[in-house]
């Protein structure tokens, strides 16, 4: 989910229109996005439609006010803005958004941002902004801000390797040479000690211990052992991004197959 369209009232910031619309696309929002349509016919409802509203000033004479992304409020009851056009006479003023029900009524949580503290712009004393922003389902190949991923890449696992004991005060220096703790000590009693592999995993491949014993380490990688990190944008935790992800990749194949056969 991401903010779409951009009612905007009132701006009298230095920020223009459609940069401070760009801005606000690019907010995470708290809502999961399987528990809604994507929009269709361009008509917004509960189902397809999270509506948000933002009115901030700052009083002439005042300091100037940084305005946050936690002052976008919720609208459950859908747009609160009335068409240009005049309704018929009898008929009640129609809004932007059609929703036959509040989304309280389907969302267990309120449907805010992820977080509270994005700058969105400044106010000088004087300046105001009020608009409404509703946001829909899309995906990330459309534009970048529906994509709930924001870097995701793999490496090969490193394997490091002792080809010899490395021992007493090679041992201490070999573990502090390494910027991330791959190796530790092991006290082999009557004052000795031996430098061993503790954490393989967090080697980056630096090669300062390669620097220090050349002949004694060795840094290799497992070919077949891969190590996939993903970092999400907030919308979604990693472990959901994955299976979700899977799934996509499961139906694409099953595409393929299907138009094969």
């Amino acid at each position: 989910m991401a903010i779409e369209k951009v009612f905007m009232v009132d701006n009298t910031s230095v920020i223009a229109d459609e940069v401070l619309s760009h801005r606000l696309g690019l907010i995470p929002l708290d809502a999961d996005p399987r528990l809604f349509d994507y929009i269709s016919d361009d008509v917004p409802n509960e189902r397809n439609t999270i509506v948000y509203k933002l009115h901030v000033s700052c009083e002439k004479g005042s300091q100037r006010l940084t305005v946050k992304s936690g002052q976008l409020e919720w609208l459950p009851e859908g747009s609160q803005l009335t068409m240009a056009s005049p309704a018929q006479s009898g008929d009640n003023q129609r809004t932007y958004t059609s929703f036959g029900q509040s989304q309280q009524n389907t969302s267990e949580r309120p449907l805010g941002v992820k977080y509270n503290d994005i700058t969105i712009a400044r106010l000088g004393p004087g300046q105001a902004i009020e608009l409404e922003a509703h946001a829909v389902k899309g995906v990330g190949k459309v534009h970048a801000k529906w994509s709930p991923v924001a870097t995701a890449w793999y490496r090969m696992l490193p394997e490091v390797v002792l080809l010899k004991e490395i021992k007493n005060g090679d041992a201490e220096e070999l573990v502090k040479r390494c910027p991330v703790n791959v190796f530790d000590i092991e006290d082999l009693g009557k004052g000795e000690k031996r430098a061993v592999v503790a954490k393989p995993r967090s080697c980056t491949l630096c090669r300062e211990c390669v620097r220090l014993a050349d002949d004694q380490v060795e840094l290799r990688r497992v070919r077949d052992h891969f190590i996939f990190t993903i970092e999400s944008t907030g919308a979604l935790p990693p472990e959901v991004l994955f299976t979700e992800a899977v799934k996509i990749l499961e139906e694409k194949c099953e595409r393929v197959i299907s138009e094969l056969s």
